[in-house]
């Protein structure tokens, strides 16, 4: 073994003398071992397998090139002036679910009670727990829906954050009509509803007016929550999200390592330097 370690890092250079080699200390020779030993755990890092957006298997390394290059896309866009990959603020997307949760859920609650013919003067019965089990599931299910179907078609969302139509396939524009139908079919639910609570009520004809308030609250309500998903991000972004997930533990111990080494390395030149110094005295 030589003393040299420029090798493995060692930022000085030993003397190679006989009387230097023959006074390393059992400390010394374990020290370089550990070093090498945690430089050498730092870059297998690297090879180790992580899993892609997509299932595929990749290398700590493949991950990260394939990260920047994603970054380098979007970064390059975004200096173009394209606003395809920006987030939809925090602020918005808890508006869309307060109104989910303090608008949509009620008033379905409502129409569920009405269907079910619930007695509010003795709520607590059979058709209450339907009514609020199908209210639940009507809300929960039209919110999830119109989510999942904003985030299909995020790619095909345009520079300025809008449908790009001519690059809609057949199954895109079916969803999108989907979509549509979806809305407004809620919107006439409600307000046929409201509109037969009024004539059997014998109720005014303002009542009318308040059955379109509330289809078209049910409508904005519906709509804002499909075009969140659809302005949130892009598909690329999710990538890049992903592949920062799976990267970053790695890399948060491959430089665990590399501290550990360089703290290693320091201990080693303090000791290197003692010999030396001991060395000198007793000569």
């Amino acid at each position: 073994m030589t003393t040299n370690e420029h090798h493995v890092g060692i930022p000085f250079t030993r003397r190679t003398d006989d009387s230097y080699v023959g006074s390393l200390s059992d400390a010394g020779v374990q020290m370089l071992a550990g070093i090498r030993d945690l430089r050498a755990r730092a870059v297998r890092v690297m090879d180790e397998l992580v899993v892609g957006p997509y299932g595929q298997n990749l290398t700590v390394k493949d991950a990260m090139i394939r990260a920047r290059h994603l970054d380098d896309q979007i970064g390059m866009e975004q200096v173009r002036g394209s606003l395809r990959h920006r987030r939809v603020n925090r602020l918005t997307r808890m508006l869309t679910l307060f109104t989910v949760a303090v608008v949509d859920l009620p008033i379905m609650f409502w129409l569920a009670g009405s269907v079910f013919d619930v007695d509010w003067t003795k709520p607590w019965d059979h058709p209450l727990t339907i009514g609020a089990v199908v209210s639940l599931l009507a809300t929960g299910g039209s919110a999830a829906a119109l989510h999942h179907l904003g985030r299909n078609l995020r790619q095909h969302k345009n520079e300025r954050r809008q449908v790009d139509w001519p690059s809609l396939s057949v199954g895109g524009r079916i969803t999108l009509i989907t979509v549509g139908l979806l809305v407004g079919l809620m919107g006439v639910v409600m307000f046929v509803r409201m509109e037969t609570e009024r004539v059997l009520g014998g109720m005014v004809a303002l009542t009318v007016l308040m059955a379109a308030l509330i289809a078209v609250v049910l409508v904005v309500s519906a709509t804002l929550v499909f075009w969140t998903a659809f302005r949130d991000g892009s598909l690329e972004l999710d990538d890049l999200r992903h592949y920062s997930d799976v990267i970053r533990p790695h890399l948060r111990r491959k430089r665990d390592y590399e501290e550990q080494a360089h703290e290693l390395a320091c201990q080693y030149d303090l000791l290197g330097h003692r010999t030396e110094r001991e060395l000198s005295d007793n000569r």
